[in-house]
């Protein structure tokens, strides 16, 4: 097994098993993610918007960590930039970085399309959605250049026709999800050469889903990696949960 060092990043790569960049990797899912995925042996970049602030991350031994704030073009062109320096191909993106409304300082309770700032739905498709599908433009090149191509979109229970609608509940967030899920699809039906899939990762106990959720971190970040390792060019497409069923749209 050949193993590059790049000692100005902390990188390791292997020519064996899969490259990972996931976004939003310093806590959370995409932390439990990025220490599953590097347990198995995978070649794992975790993307941050603060990495001297990611200690958990660097503790779990990446490849490499590299700042990335998904609501910013510039900052996407650099991490672009850089990532390519490092490698020649990506075999899975996951875009799994996202805010809700109380990021933004808006109460998710009462945010019904009939008390929301217009600002704050702007502000959480930008991050939550455009975010994602410009890193993945950024990126689309290394993908095409690895092997089965994964770009695995974390979008939401929230975001579908069929229960978020349902549900009067922080609006700004609703719409975002439901976006990507859009940009999802449509990546799907114009792009042949990577599988786009959408998760609704399960109400889990992260800061986002507090402790009243129902999944264990780790929990779900096992069955999101199961689920994720099994995708092909024949799931591009789909709507997927953490444990790899079918979600309504």
């Amino acid at each position: 097994m050949l193993i590059i060092y790049r000692l100005e990043y902390g990188v390791r790569l292997s020519m064996d098993n899969k490259k990972i960049l996931i976004t939003g990797a310093s806590r959370g899912i995409g932390l439990e993610m990025a220490r599953i995925l590097i347990s198995k042996g995978h070649t794992v970049f975790g993307a941050v918007r603060n990495p001297d602030g990611a200690s958990d991350l660097h503790a779990a031994e990446p490849a490499g960590v590299l700042k990335l704030d998904i609501s910013d073009q510039g900052s996407i062109n650099s991490f672009s930039q850089e990532l390519s320096t490092i490698t020649d191909s990506l075999d899975i993106l996951v875009n799994n970085a996202g805010i809700t409304s109380n990021d933004l300082g808006a109460d998710r309770r009462q945010c019904n399309p009939w008390q929301i700032d217009p600002q704050v739905v702007l502000a959480e498709t930008e991050v939550n959605a455009l975010g994602p599908m410009m890193v993945t433009r950024g990126l689309v090149e290394l993908l095409e250049a690895g092997e089965n191509p994964v770009v695995l979109n974390t979008s939401s229970q929230l975001g579908s026709m069929v229960i978020g609608a349902m549900i009067a509940f922080d609006v700004a967030y609703n719409v975002s999800k439901a976006a990507l899920n859009m940009i999802t699809v449509m990546s799907a039906s114009t792009n042949k050469n990577i599988s786009f899939v959408a998760l609704h990762p399960g109400w889990v106990k992260t800061d986002m889903g507090t402790e009243a959720a129902e999944l264990e971190v780790p929990e779900a970040a096992n069955a999101i990696v199961d689920s994720l390792l099994g995708l092909t060019i024949e799931d591009s497409g789909r709507f997927i949960r953490w444990d790899g069923t079918d979600h309504p749209w």
